[in-house]
């Protein structure tokens, strides 16, 4: 090699090192090439409480499993755009979202990852023993009894098991059973539409209530028979209509895709209570591990 190609070579690989430099702290920083070849600073997705072994997949492809122990995923360096978010569990029904990426922002969402083939159990009146070889003892079912005080104090917002409903609040939002109020989310019905309102301070509104005023977060063309918090959570509910089906219903309305599950037919009635949903059907009682 002559010694002009040397000093060449040696000029190319200093420019390339000079350019190269900066890309690589840039990179580092959290900068990346936009579809428009725009240098922009990434943004994230944070999944909660989607427990262990659950694919997460974006625009389709595969991009990490939750582990045995890690019930969360942080998915970094995400250049700012709309994604389709995809979680597959087994034994759980699919959950889905379009979530959009803001430059230095981490969007946060709350999966409602929900059993395929929840455990129903019947729970019965009485409970029936035998005395003897001839003789059974009919007895009530302490179950049952637990959960008839259930469906009592469900409506009731003085009464209620549910907790969070204070006194002053009560008196405040003039609570019943169409107005409703956990962990800071008010709900009303009005109509067959339900609608929802973040209470506490504006600094601190989950990500699903994305107004300071209300917003519709349920409709349907069918009445609505009764409607409630979805147990433990404040951001998804549990809605009665008149065909009698009952759904859960995430509050989250972002980016146009809201999940819907059905999750009894030919319910009559429903309470629920920590991870337990009760409900009547044709005079029977039934009980569903939302968990399972």
């Amino acid at each position: 090699m002559t010694p002009k190609k040397k000093l060449f070579s040696l000029l190319g690989l200093i420019a390339v090192f000079f350019i190269a430099i900066p890309i690589l702290i840039l990179f580092s920083l959290g900068y990346r090439l936009d579809s428009r070849l725009r240098l922009v600073k990434t943004g994230g997705i944070y999944l909660a409480d989607i427990g262990s072994d659950a694919i997460v997949m974006i625009n389709g492809k595969n991009i990490e499993q939750s582990g045995v122990f890690e019930k969360n995923i942080l998915i970094r360096n995400l250049v700012p755009k709309i994604y389709y978010v995809r979680i597959e569990k087994d034994g759980f029904r699919p959950w889905k979202k379009n979530v959009k990426v803001l430059e230095q922002k981490v969007e946060v969402c709350y999966p409602l990852l929900l059993p395929l083939k929840p455990e129903i159990k019947h729970i019965p009146k009485y409970i029936f023993k035998a005395e003897n070889k001839k003789k059974k003892k009919r007895n009530l079912n302490e179950e049952y009894s637990k959960a008839i005080k259930i469906f009592r104090t469900y409506n009731d917002p003085v009464k209620s098991l549910i907790p969070g409903w204070e006194n002053s609040d009560i008196k405040k939002y003039r609570l019943n059973a169409n107005r409703r109020l956990y962990k800071k989310v008010f709900l009303s019905r009005q109509g067959n539409k339900i609608y929802g309102k973040w209470t506490g301070m504006d600094d601190k509104r989950p990500f699903f209530i994305n107004s300071a005023e209300g917003k519709l977060i349920y409709s349907s063309d069918k009445n609505i028979l009764s409607f409630g918090f979805f147990p433990g959570r404040n951001d998804s509910i549990l809605v009665l209509l008149e065909n009698l089906n009952l759904y859960a219903v995430e509050i989250d309305t972002r980016f146009e895709i809201q999940n819907i599950y059905l999750i009894a037919t030919n319910c009559s009635s429903f309470a629920a209570i920590n991870e337990f949903l009760y409900y009547f059907s044709a005079g029977a009682l039934f009980r569903v591990d939302l968990e399972s």
